[in-house]
């Protein structure tokens, strides 16, 4: 069993949590200040989350690039993967970083219900309650009334869509890890949302200045190091402890948001925005995955 070390780990998902948000705010200061095309923006976020791999575990034998064309599972976690994260950053743009997040961050929910109905695992009442709440709280984000599914917004279905993804991506990852090592599952991703981001975002990289180019590289190191930083805070927290500091997250944004974009929520929207964070932390305690580089 790995060790609890409150301290390090809290150092370390702080970092995170600083990480994610600043990409987060990043990527939507690059597309609607900056109107560069969010393909690109995805293109060098995985294009350096190819290289750290690389750098970090190549040379250790623990990275397998070859495997991601051989192994349908893992193109499978790949590709569903790379479209899960570019449904995320196109519509941090047009939704604002903080609603989008909000919506992304279901993917726990999903991700509980699915491996419930596909790996079996024990639906614990506090981990339905925790479900039941987060959809509630979507429900009164996106301003669904009545679970009239046709007053769903375009860029609230992409996002929501990518954190469905999301979550069969998790169910595949738990299958993966019994065979793959975190640094393949991880490149495997980058390599298939290169694959297809590349042929979306070449128009635009003619157009870019120096500080475009700076900043979308600064937005790819703080997600990568903002990745590899969860991983580590995972290693001295508990999966609860962890689950608490991430789901934060949306929170955060949510407020850099407000301050520097002027996004705005309503009542409601507030409302619906604690209740998915409520539920997720609530399903996020009942669940005991071991976190990954992924």
């Amino acid at each position: 069993m790995p060790r609890v070390d409150l301290r390090r780990g809290t150092l370390w998902m702080l970092l995170s949590v600083t990480c994610f948000t600043s990409n987060a705010l990043l990527i939507k200061h690059c597309s609607s200040d900056r109107h560069i095309d969010p393909w690109l923006t995805l293109s060098i976020r995985f294009a350096v989350g190819l290289l750290i791999t690389s750098i970090l575990f190549a040379r250790l034998g623990g990275m397998n690039l070859r495997r991601s064309f051989v192994s349908w599972l893992l193109a499978s976690r790949g590709v569903m993967g790379a479209v899960a994260t570019a449904a995320y950053y196109l519509s941090v743009g047009p939704l604002g970083a903080g609603k989008a997040t909000l919506i992304s961050n279901t993917w726990c929910v999903w991700g509980a219900i699915m491996a419930a109905l596909v790996l079996h695992e024990r639906l614990r009442w506090m981990k339905v309650m925790g479900i039941i709440i987060a959809i509630i709280g979507l429900g009164l984000l996106i301003d669904v009334s009545l679970g009239s599914l046709a007053l769903v917004g375009k860029w609230e279905a992409v996002s929501l869509g990518g954190a469905i993804l999301a979550a069969m991506v998790v169910v595949v990852i738990r299958q993966l890890t019994k065979t793959e090592t975190s640094a393949t599952i991880f490149a495997s991703q980058c390599i298939f949302g290169l694959l297809l981001a590349l042929p979306f975002a070449i128009r635009g990289v003619v157009q870019l200045s120096s500080m475009d180019y700076t900043l979308l590289i600064v937005a790819a190191l703080c997600a990568a190091t903002g990745q590899l930083a969860m991983t580590e805070g995972f290693r001295f927290l508990t999966v609860a402890a962890g689950g608490a500091f991430q789901i934060t997250l949306p929170l955060f944004i949510s407020m850099g948001s407000i301050v520097f974009f002027d996004e705005h929520f309503s009542l409601m929207q507030a409302m619906g925005g604690c209740l998915i964070m409520a539920g997720s932390f609530q399903t996020v305690v009942g669940i005991k995955w071991k976190q990954k580089l992924v």
